[in-house]
């Protein structure tokens, strides 16, 4: 007769949290302990918003509360969001909970963020504990339900990339104006070009048949070749001498590569201030310490920056590193809190930014330049745009 025992299963990564968080819960109650709990169920949002920028900067916000004296943080399955305080650090998380909601429209916000106090609500709090570990299971089978993708190796990445530097791109570069746009169209004004890569088709011309977001890392590598592509072009005497105001999307690791200092050497002092540097809020956000290096060096050098931020919340965030651009684009969605809402309302109160210095890009249907005339923005990019004929 054996005498082996079997082993328990050990519990998914994702899971700890939610056990961790269940025997804080029961403690508490068994100690009769007053806690505070703010929850942020990111679970609770539509699908389309539990993922990309949205979701990321609301993880960001919620960042100083891991460092907030006497508050436990945890972290459930599905991305959900918990943090336990005793009852003196209800100021730290009241001044969270403010700042969720003002991130979110009121109705979402109503279902993702919830201030709860034990011992009395702990079954409310159990509940979100037990939905948390049931999504597991439910993640875990549609990781095998989801269709392969082909994703790219190292051999096809580099064939892509000699292709990239070889081949006509010009049908793959967007050129937009960005014109000033008063409300009933009058003094219409031309102030610069945006031109920029279309991944998505360049992804499908030299990479068909891959998913390149499935290896982020060769992604990145694509993206800085399509920007040594682009200052390549632009270096070319033919394009300084007729270059006008232009805008240009890089990524902050571009603004040292080879091709960007080659550029930065042939271009006239006076030339620099019409290159307005788009630089991306997520990839700021990535790595401070190299956007602040890289702001320094542009700056000095007499370029002028741009935050491309994908929605309000990002520009809100990124305010503390506000002073180092000189404009913001805000890119136009059907998500924007509406614009005599509080939190628009906020917005241009912390940026303090005029007239000239906002973007509102993806202006391919009135209502987008309608919120944008609403919320004080007078410089509008998009197809609509594109039909205007500015006066100069």
């Amino acid at each position: 007769m054996s005498g082996s025992t079997q082993r328990p299963a050990a519990l998914p990564a994702e899971a700890l949290g939610a056990v961790a968080l269940s025997n804080a819960i029961r403690d508490a109650v068994a100690m009769g302990e007053e806690r505070l709990v703010l929850m942020l169920r990111l679970s609770a949002l539509p699908r389309a918003r539990r993922f990309g920028s949205r979701a990321e900067l609301l993880r960001e916000a919620w960042d100083p509360l891991n460092s907030t004296a006497r508050v436990r943080g945890f972290k459930l399955p599905g991305g959900d969001l918990v943090a336990i305080g005793l009852p003196n650090a209800s100021e730290a998380l009241e001044h969270q909970q403010r700042i969720l909601f003002s991130m979110l429209e009121a109705e979402e916000a109503e279902k993702a963020v919830h201030m709860l106090r034990l011992p009395q609500q702990a079954a409310a709090v159990m509940a979100a504990v037990e939905d948390s570990l049931g999504m597991v299971a439910a993640m875990q089978a549609m990781a095998l339900e989801e269709p392969e993708e082909r994703t790219v190796d190292a051999a096809t990445l580099a064939s892509a990339e000699r292709g990239l530097m070889t081949a006509d791109l010009s049908i793959f570069f967007r050129r937009q104006k960005i014109c000033w746009l008063e409300p009933g169209g009058q003094n219409t004004r031309r102030f610069w070009e945006d031109r920029r890569a279309d991944l998505g088709e360049i992804c499908e011309r030299l990479l068909p048949g891959s998913d390149i977001s499935l290896t982020p890392a060769f992604a990145q590598r694509l993206m800085k070749s399509i920007d040594r592509r682009q200052l390549s072009d632009i270096a070319r005497p033919e394009e300084l001498r007729n270059m006008r105001q232009l805008a240009l999307p890089l990524r902050v690791e571009s603004l040292f590569s080879a091709e960007f200092l080659r550029l930065d050497a042939i271009m006239p002092q006076s030339q620099r201030p019409r290159l307005i540097i788009g630089l991306d809020s997520e990839d700021v956000l990535a790595d401070p310490d190299l956007f602040l290096l890289a702001r320094n060096f542009a700056q000095a050098r007499g370029y002028r920056l741009m935050l491309e931020a994908a929605s309000p919340f990002a520009a809100t965030i990124l305010s503390s590193q506000r002073a180092g651009f000189d404009f913001l684009r805000l890119k136009w969605s059907e998500d924007f809190p509406a614009a005599d809402s509080p939190a628009t309302a906020a917005l241009q109160k912390k940026l303090s930014l005029n007239a000239e210095q906002v973007v509102l890009a993806g202006a391919d249907r009135p209502a987008a330049i309608a919120w944008g005339w609403e919320a004080g923005i007078r410089l509008f990019q998009g197809r609509l745009i594109e039909s205007q004929r500015p006066a100069s």
